[in-house]
């Protein structure tokens, strides 16, 4: 099973509307403030920072911005979005990367953020593993768990949040205002695929036991700070 996002016929302009929502609620509820305060305190700067899947933008961003430990940022994506920004240290990509074929350079971090349980288990080990043999640093960080909770709290973001916040996305734009209240497509396609993807995600119990012998158990944990619980993904030099 897919997300609609994944398919190369998924219309561009409905690809970024779902990004550029899914940026905005991680963003503006500081989702990632565990992840952060985790990465200030445990890794050495670093000249470059690389962010796969990147959609939107954020949070790469703002935990970029937020953390103040790379001097640049690179956003790319298999399927490139537009980046209003206009920082100097912070540059999008915009040819088509697969992390399944790009390189991997040295004195970089990589990090991938709710995108890994877009792939597929054979996939996902190919990545670790590219990591892994390249001594690469990384960090793929998820924010969704297998279990019911999470269906009820994706169904209602997806829905009711979409119908409430849209609003406030940036840029504005009539267009998202129609497929949003006056003919939902939006509403539909978000809510469909945050559902496929709380049913695609995986423990962290999973994911050790997935990528073992790869990497030792405790570089795969959680981090909880009040109501949010990140599952990370670290690979080291």
């Amino acid at each position: 099973m897919k997300e609609l996002e994944d398919f190369e016929w998924f219309p561009n302009i409905l690809r970024q509307y779902q990004t550029d929502f899914i940026g905005f609620v991680v963003s503006k509820f500081n989702v990632y403030a565990p992840f952060i305060d985790y990465l200030k305190a445990s890794t050495k700067a670093s000249s470059n920072m690389v962010d796969w899947c990147a959609g939107s933008g954020e949070p790469a961003i703002s935990i970029f911005q937020k953390a103040g430990i790379f001097k640049q940022l690179e956003l790319t994506d298999k399927f490139p979005s537009k980046y209003n920004g206009g920082a100097k240290n912070i540059i999008y990509n915009m040819d088509a990367v697969d992390v399944l074929e790009t390189s991997i350079i040295e004195n970089t971090t990589y990090t991938m953020f709710n995108a890994f349980h877009h792939f597929e288990t054979s996939e996902q080990i190919r990545i670790v593993k590219r990591l892994k043999d390249n001594h690469a640093n990384a960090f793929i960080v998820e924010i969704l768990a297998p279990d019911f909770l999470f269906y009820f709290k994706i169904l209602f973001t997806t829905t009711i949040g979409t119908l409430l916040l849209t609003p406030f996305l940036k840029p504005f734009s009539f267009k998202r205002l129609f497929f949003t209240y006056i003919l939902p497509i939006n509403v539909f396609t978000i809510t469909y695929d945050g559902l496929v993807s709380v049913y695609k995600s995986k423990s962290v119990k999973q994911y050790q036991q997935q990528l073992d012998g790869i990497l030792e158990p405790s570089a795969i944990f959680e981090l909880k700070k009040g109501l949010f619980k990140l599952i990370v993904i670290q690979v080291k030099p």
